[in-house]
């Protein structure tokens, strides 16, 4: 029982991790935008790419 408890903390600590990380994500790209260093179509561009190797790396 301690053991499943230990798991389920660190399991709610990487999922408040990975959340900060997605909007600190977020507020950067729209930034690069706003500055003109990136473009919408690009950051659709490399999200495809990206959910494609995710989506690979998983069926492996």
């Amino acid at each position: 029982m301690e053991l499943r408890e230990e798991l389920q903390m660190l399991e709610h600590q990487n999922k408040e991790r990975y959340k900060w990380s997605a909007s600190t994500l977020l507020g950067v790209i729209a930034l690069l935008i706003d500055k003109g260093v990136i473009t919408p179509e690009e950051v659709d561009m490399y999200k495809t790419k990206a959910e494609m190797q995710t989506f690979h790396m998983q069926k492996d």
